[in-house]
């Protein structure tokens, strides 16, 4: 039983990690602080983690990923709940000792503009515009958002005029 327990932990932790820019990518738009960032990741990994046993494959993992990573994120932001839990169930793997993915900041001026252009927008928006980012088809966003493929394309053209109005207004 202990040996299944270290298995699935390992396949999950692949998992994650195989997928991790997805999850990073969700909480820098949902938060405007390293800490905040650290906190809500962690968030998200533990509910991952607690749905791990029930994914069912129906879906892509990236599709489950970004249903658990972006419901996740809503309701961070809403409640802007905080947890200290800081991957405790880690510990015993060696190979995910260097978690510097978590607070790198490589960021350029644009990339920082988009950001904040993208946190301007609400959550669901918010939420199309970051799979629309990640090269996702409208089809994959309906499917992971639950509306139509058609409700997407009008949604993705809206969201874009909506960006480029927030960027000019910071550009002054």
């Amino acid at each position: 039983m202990e040996q299944d327990k270290k298995n699935r932990e390992k396949e999950f932790l692949k998992v994650f990690e195989a997928n991790v820019g997805v999850v990073i990518k969700i909480a820098k738009a949902y938060t405007s602080t390293t800490h905040d960032r650290e906190d809500l990741m962690n968030d998200i990994l533990v509910e991952l983690w607690r749905s791990f046993d029930t994914f069912r494959g129906v879906s892509a993992v990236s599709t489950w990923i970004y249903r658990v990573a972006l419901n996740t994120s809503m309701n961070y932001r809403r409640k802007k709940k905080k947890h200290n839990l800081l991957f405790t169930f880690w510990s015993d793997t060696k190979q995910f000792e260097n978690l510097c993915w978590l607070t790198e900041q490589d960021d350029t001026p644009e990339t920082e503009l988009l950001y904040r252009s993208i946190d301007q927008l609400d959550a669901f928006n918010k939420a199309i515009i970051l799979l629309y980012l990640d090269r996702k088809t409208h089809e994959e966003i309906a499917l992971i958002l639950g509306i139509s493929k058609s409700n997407v394309g009008t949604r993705i053209g809206r969201i874009k005029e909506q960006i480029k109005k927030n960027i000019h207004q910071q550009n002054g």
